[in-house]
């Protein structure tokens, strides 16, 4: 397993809506670089080797299907 996997809801990558609790079951967007394309929604408790520590980003639409928010980072 490589060093840089953790879970979404601990990662810069993941992108919430504003006023979303950071939880397991808080859908959210993955604004990854090289993800953007696939509009990858996904839940808290997701996770892969893309991982970057730190808050997740905020933004109106993450959470929609498929993700209507413009990635903040």
């Amino acid at each position: 397993m490589s060093d840089s996997w953790g879970l979404c809801k601990g990662c810069k990558w993941w992108q919430i809506e504003p006023d979303a609790s950071v939880t397991d079951q808080t859908a959210g967007f993955c604004i990854d670089e090289k993800l953007q394309p696939f509009q990858l929604r996904i839940t808290g408790n997701g996770g892969c080797n893309r991982f970057a520590a730190g808050k997740p980003a905020r933004a109106e639409g993450s959470s929609e299907k498929p993700p209507e928010a413009a990635p903040q980072r």
